[in-house]
């Protein structure tokens, strides 16, 4: 048998979602996931200044061999938008680990319960759209 000494067990408390609402975000971590030619940027963005709060999951879609123009356009748009709230500026192309440590204010949180786990609760991040070009 073992025995493992877990000292401060008692106090570990559960993170939860955050009421919906507008949060500043913080990027504190991005990997990059490759699966069946499809490419992602998974990022873990913390709210700040609630410290109770669980991170929020957000997952970045990149351009695939094999999408068409359409969904090309709606991948580039939904990048552009994270990017632009973060202030990142991927002009010259984007070096993931570069993405942490970037901020962004008023981001909209919203709430969704888990499909496989009935019951519990997660935010979800919503860019805001890109600024109107004025004419």
């Amino acid at each position: 048998m073992s025995f493992f000494e877990l000292p401060g067990l008692s106090d570990v408390k559960e993170k939860y979602p955050v009421a919906e609402g507008m949060y500043d975000l913080c990027i504190i971590s991005t990997k990059v996931n490759e699966k069946e030619g499809k490419t992602n940027i998974f990022c873990v963005l913390e709210i700040e200044g609630q410290p109770d709060a669980a991170n929020v999951l957000h997952n970045v879609s990149m351009i695939g061999p094999d999408d068409d123009d359409d969904k090309k356009k709606a991948k580039m748009l939904f990048l552009a938008r994270f990017l632009h709230q973060f202030g990142i500026n991927a002009d010259a192309g984007l070096e993931t680990e570069q993405m942490v440590g970037s901020r962004a204010t008023a981001c909209k949180l919203t709430q969704e319960e888990y499909p496989e786990n009935s019951g519990q609760i997660k935010n979800n991040y919503n860019p805001s759209q890109l600024p109107r070009e004025e004419a």
